[in-house]
């Protein structure tokens, strides 16, 4: 558990946030300069901030400025901080940076830091992140992906209790960013270390984080369940949306085995998505799922004989149209959809708000 209350001022910024924060995956979330790094430098002591921190009972940080403030030094603090650089270090080659975060845990352990729970070692990293024809490698000649990997091993062997990770998925393209987001789900899930993942990207968000902080201009303005973070960003604070995904939360009811397939109830309604190679969703779990609008299609009746298998019915609340597309906005339940199609399909279809329509969703958009 770690408890935060702190005041971060520098120049014409001020943070402000108080609260605790438990297991799992915690998205910190918001736009550029909302505070979102500082929040993690505050943390793992790397500027000077006023307040309280706490983890696991051990006090980190008790500074006022009416009382002799207490603040101990980062190294004694068991936090893995991994920034959006990875910063391997250039002359050693993949083995040699994994064992200088080794040889870190042990300076940190003798130094009198919070003794690790678990010990986490060099060949379960290697094993987890697929490294063995990486190890005698020059960091030189790694890929993208293949360094966001080696530098998320080496944070885990300086045997963090907490990890911090600042944009870990910033500049990579899609098919990166696909590659990675097992090992990032790794990270806390398969070695148990309670994270906060920072994100300005909704879709990074719901398929890592399980709660949420959504921070802006230095404020703590909610912290709860993912699924509900979101509604509340598409609710009161459309201005720090950053994506033109729509996004509907269900409730895990099964699993079909056979075909791997994960079954959710959404607003009362069926939905079927693959299942996932990262995460296994337990009965009753809360799911977000991300869908671009380009692939919710729309029909005036229930289909029969066709391929798609996830049938939403909704009703049109509002339809924007361009030269060429018609944007539609559907309540499906309490919650809304968006569909793109042409406009010629928009006006063959004579649709209009208040119609009551059926959205067919392919699984293998929501993977």
């Amino acid at each position: 558990m770690l408890e935060l209350d702190i005041n971060l001022a520098r120049d014409d910024f001020e943070l402000n946030i108080a609260t605790v924060i438990g297991a799992g995956v915690t998205a910190v979330y918001g736009p550029s300069g909302s505070g979102k790094t500082s929040l993690l430098k505050a943390i793992a002591g790397l500027v000077p901030t006023q307040g309280h921190i706490s983890f696991m009972g051990e006090t980190w940080l008790s500074a006022t400025q009416q009382t002799r403030p207490y603040q101990s030094p980062p190294y004694q603090r068991p936090v893995g901080l991994l920034f959006q650089e990875d910063r391997l270090f250039a002359h050693l080659n993949v083995l040699g940076n994994l064992n200088f975060a080794r040889t870190r845990a042990l300076s940190r352990k003798s130094a009198g830091g919070v003794p690790q729970i678990k010990t986490i070692s060099l060949e379960a990293v290697v094993d987890i992140f697929d490294l063995p024809m990486l190890l005698e490698r020059s960091v030189a000649n790694l890929s993208g992906g293949e360094r966001r990997r080696v530098a998320m091993a080496r944070t885990l062997l300086t045997q963090p209790q907490l990890l911090l990770l600042d944009e870990p998925l910033s500049g990579l393209d899609e098919a990166r960013k696909r590659e990675i987001l097992p090992y990032l789900y790794a990270l806390s899930n398969e070695f148990e270390i309670p994270t906060l993942y920072v994100s300005h990207q909704l879709e990074e968000v719901t398929q890592l984080c399980q709660n949420m902080l959504v921070i802006a201009d230095g404020d703590l303005r909610f912290h709860g369940s993912t699924h509900e973070g979101v509604n509340y960003v598409e609710a009161q604070l459309n201005d720090l949306m950053t994506t033109d995904l729509s996004f509907l939360t269900g409730s895990v009811i099964g699993q079909d085995e056979t075909y791997h397939l994960t079954l959710l109830d959404v607003a009362g309604q069926k939905v079927q998505i693959p299942q996932s190679q990262y995460r296994n969703l337990q009965s009753g779990e809360q799911v977000t799922l991300n869908l671009r609008p380009s692939d919710v299609a729309l029909a005036l009746a229930q289909p029969k004989g066709v391929s798609i298998r996830n049938v939403l019915q909704g009703a049109i609340e509002n339809i924007s149209t361009t030269e060429r597309f018609a944007d539609i906005t559907l309540a499906i339940g309490e919650q809304t959809l968006r569909s793109r199609i042409t406009l010629a399909a928009a006006n063959e279809l004579k649709l209009v708000p208040g119609l009551t329509v059926y959205a067919l969703l392919k699984s293998s958009s929501l993977g």
